[in-house]
């Protein structure tokens, strides 16, 4: 009878674990293939297709997936509860997180719009409360096979949106670009519909299939898998230079750096073996000749590096030095305007995912003449702005949490599987806030960073409320 009732708690989270595993994995892959079929649907004029409008259906397919993954997280706090609650911080910061939302929406300056009212570049209450049910999700998939399975799942991915993106570079599109008027001719944009969200969304695939590469030997037995991850890793890295998005060297910077001090330290202060250690430099190693080769035929070939480097240094440098606001493609005064809303706004936030008013507010304001922009093009500006000082404190405080939790993790976890898992996720989320120092949150992109933050996200130390 005791062996009975202590295998149910073991069967119940194995359940958890695949539902949060497969409901996670079914919304990443889902979201591009239901868009490249929509969109050869419009091409080829059927039905009422033929009026489709690129990304149109993304936004409902998100808020469909929140209803239910909200849903069943409520089934799963009650569930423990009555096995005899223990209370995480993962937890706390999922609650957390959803409060903070739902007061900058309460209190918003305009209730009920967001980023305008654009569909395809809008954060609804439904799209963050997605987001902050994947982090959950990821928090609780604790069965290395799943996190495997899961991240297998994204090189599909990578590999769907890299030959995608390929066939752009030639100018060759199923449709057209939703943000054509931004687009540069033959720069790539996946099926996120802007160079930017791809170049956020090739940075994520290329830390996830650098990594699973990197650590092969330690994940799967296949040469075979290692190097068609090998090819799409360098094939997503390739379109990630051609969308021309400097933010997306700024991610790649942010992977390289992680990778580097994180193998200085491990080399000192963890237990791994020295071939272990040898095999997991060599894989940085080649996958690091692999993109340096990609680099310089892209730079011999194209001018998506060359040029992007020369608008640089004749534009951005030359604004920074001169103090000109304009700096970063308008990013000076962006930002500029999201603090002055601060100053107004400092509680509850200028309203979620409102950022326009932000410049409707400004004294310099004309209607019809001023610039409005909806988004902070620095996620952590657009934090503050829209949802106020406590709920970036609350963000940061996960992010610290989650990294240091995981750095701790890595150093200290035996299991070479698991702290391989560990790792990639680590390397993912780095890219990612790197490169969010420039970009902001859209619903088709941020949904791949939450559940790798929910992945590094530890939960130990549990509190219980069981009485004894």
């Amino acid at each position: 009878m005791t062996d009975e009732v202590a295998l149910k708690p073991s069967m119940y989270e194995k359940l958890q674990d695949k539902i949060f595993c497969y409901m996670s994995m079914a919304l990443l892959v889902l979201l591009p293939v239901i868009e490249v079929v929509f969109e050869f649907l419009r091409k080829w004029k059927v039905g009422s297709f033929r009026r489709f409008t690129p990304s149109k259906y993304q936004a409902h397919i998100i808020k469909y997936f929140a209803i239910v993954l909200t849903a069943f997280i409520i089934i799963t706090f009650v569930m423990r509860i009555v096995k005899g609650f223990k209370l995480y911080v993962a937890d706390i910061f999922y609650v957390t997180l959803t409060v903070f939302m739902l007061l900058s929406m309460i209190f918003s300056v305009n209730r009920g719009v967001f980023a305008g009212g654009s569909e395809y570049y809008c954060e609804w209450p439904t799209h963050f409360l997605c987001y902050y049910g994947l982090f959950y999700a990821g928090s609780m998939i604790k069965d290395p096979n799943l996190r495997k399975r899961l991240m297998y799942s994204l090189v599909f991915v990578a590999l769907l949106e890299g030959v995608i993106a390929y066939f752009q570079t030639f100018d060759w599109e199923i449709t057209y670009c939703l943000f054509r008027d931004d687009r540069v001719s033959k720069t790539t944009y996946g099926t996120v519909q802007n160079t930017n969200f791809y170049g956020t969304l090739s940075t994520v695939l290329t830390a996830v299939t650098a990594g699973l590469f990197i650590f092969s030997k330690k994940l799967f037995k296949s040469q075979i898998f290692k190097w068609v991850i090998y090819a799409v890793s360098l094939l997503v890295f390739y379109t990630l230079l051609a969308s021309q998005a400097r933010l997306a060297w700024l991610g790649m910077i942010g992977l390289v750096f992680t990778y580097i001090v994180s193998l200085l330290v491990m080399r000192k202060k963890s237990n791994i073996d020295k071939d272990t250690f040898r095999d997991i430099s060599n894989g940085c190693l080649v996958i690091a000749i692999g993109y340096l080769m990609v680099m310089i035929i892209t730079v011999m070939c194209t001018p998506y590096i060359v040029s992007r480097v020369e608008y640089t240094a004749s534009n951005d440098v030359a604004d920074l030095l001169t103090g000109d606001e304009g700096f970063g493609s308008g990013r000076g005064w962006i930002w500029k305007v999201a603090l002055y809303a601060t100053k107004n706004h400092p509680l509850t936030g200028i309203g979620l995912d409102n950022l326009g008013q932000a410049f409707r507010e400004m004294p310099t304001y004309i209607e019809g003449v001023s610039r409005v922009q909806d988004k902070g093009h620095n996620e952590y500006i657009h934090t503050l702005a829209t949802q106020g000082i406590p709920a970036l404190i609350n963000y940061l405080a996960l992010l610290i949490y989650s990294v240091t939790g995981a750095v701790k993790a890595i150093i200290g976890e035996e299991d070479e599987e698991k702290r391989s898992i560990l790792w990639i996720c680590l390397g993912v989320v780095a890219a990612y806030l790197a490169q969010a120092l420039l970009s902001s949150s859209v619903m088709n992109v941020a949904i791949y960073f939450w559940i790798f933050l929910g992945l590094i996200t530890p939960r130990t130390k549990a509190v219980s409320f069981k009485k004894r």
